[in-house]
């Protein structure tokens, strides 16, 4: 969330909605006011100024208090989160007046007054890390059960003791309900993700399919027009005249169509796996045999952008969605591609330092969903898979340039 209103419409939409269970876990920054309430940050809290831009849990109580829920679970990871407690268990304020038949429950990461730890190099927090851990669990597991397999998880690493408080019934509410069934066996999945050979026989030959329409239509519009000039003028020569015309139209479309064809079947191969991605293509006429290759660690960002605007038909949808292109954007610290074509990119996007891995992804027999599903595997939070991601990634970007 990034901002302490959206945070709060949302948890009061669903303290008001829940009838059964309000669950809510907070991970993030806790942070102290001048009178020492926890507030809980957003991306836009300052740290200065914690009672005017972050989540005070004083209001927090509010809303789970005037909740209808049967079941209401606060679970807080962050600094400080311990003073949770203290506000919950508040006597004299509304959440404790509102108490229903299964309670409320509380766990926090800390106590009142300590840090909460993420250890360098760990996806997760310590402890959510350790919850996650506890729910990972094929056999029901009840709150208390959670708290105390948490508890031993930080406890034997030397962590601060996670805290929780429960009224009524609420720690022996089952919060995890175990595996139904043991997952049956899968097959290994491979360490890596080709397109290429075997795969572009049947876009290459929707094209050459295009093309011979086109080769059609062109030598046929010919001859309309002189046979249109013929009736014009009452003059039959038209006829005689434009039949030189058509023969040497179909004859220069049949050499583009037949040039086309060679050059189509040297197939390039695209490799993605753990590594990076990988290109390969075979000597053609129009280029020497080579490879390039792109490791993740020099990688910003990855995503597949639409060809340029009327360089491709959107109706022709299978022909529009080939002529897609892959593209990255490079570290900062990584050195410019020297000599890198931008085919299918828009200079904007070049000057803001994206290059081309692909100019069309038909060439290699992939498609936007099949291409961005193999990156998801080995790329992580470096893919991009749409505008909307690709303008919030990078703030010089404008929609109008995408």
């Amino acid at each position: 969330m990034s901002s302490v209103a959206e945070l709060g419409h949302l948890i009061g939409k669903s303290a008001g909605e829940a009838s059964d269970m309000l669950l809510i876990y907070y991970a993030g920054h806790g942070l102290l006011d001048d009178r020492g309430r926890l507030h809980l940050a957003t991306s836009q809290t300052r740290a200065e100024a914690p009672k005017y831009s972050a989540l005070a849990v004083d209001l927090l109580r509010e809303d789970v208090g005037n909740s209808a829920a049967r079941a209401r679970v606060l679970i807080l990871d962050c600094c400080f989160s311990g003073r949770a407690i203290e506000t919950m268990s508040d006597q004299q304020g509304l959440f404790s007046e509102q108490v229903t038949i299964a309670g409320t429950y509380t766990m926090t990461s800390t106590t009142a007054n300590s840090p909460s730890y993420s250890l360098a190099g760990h996806k997760y927090t310590a402890f959510t890390g350790a919850l996650l851990t506890a729910l990972d669990n094929p056999e029901p597991l009840k709150l208390n059960d959670i708290y105390l397999a948490v508890a031993e998880d930080l406890r034997s690493r030397g962590l601060p003791r996670p805290q929780q408080r429960a009224t009524d019934t609420a720690g022996a509410l089952a919060l995890s309900r175990g595996r139904v069934d043991p997952l049956p066996p899968t097959d290994p999945l491979p360490d890596e993700v080709r397109f290429g050979p075997g795969q572009t026989a049947a876009i290459r030959e929707k094209g050459l399919q295009v093309m011979r329409r086109a080769r059609a239509f062109t030598t046929a519009m010919s001859l309309g027009l002189y046979a249109f000039f013929a009736v014009a003028n009452h003059d039959p020569g038209w006829i005689w005249q434009g039949v030189p015309v058509a023969l040497v139209l179909y004859s220069v479309t049949t050499l583009f169509f037949h040039a086309n064809r060679r050059v189509g079947a040297k197939d390039p191969t695209l490799i993605i796996d753990r590594t990076g991605l990988t290109m390969t293509w075979s000597k053609s006429a129009l280029r020497p045999e080579g490879r390039s290759f792109f490791p993740w660690k020099d990688i910003s960002h990855v995503g597949v952008v639409r060809p340029l605007p009327g360089t491709v038909n959107p109706k022709l949808k299978e022909i529009h969605d080939a002529n897609h292109a892959l593209i990255v954007r490079l570290r900062p610290e990584v050195p410019d591609l020297p000599g890198e074509t931008h085919f299918h990119i828009s200079s904007e996007l070049s000057k803001l330092g994206y290059h081309t891995i692909i100019s069309r992804i038909g060439a290699f027999g992939a498609t936007k969903k099949e291409l961005l599903a193999a990156l998801d595997r080995f790329a992580g939070e470096r893919v991009v898979h749409s505008e909307r991601e690709f303008l919030a990634r990078d703030p010089r970007l404008r929609p109008d340039i995408l």
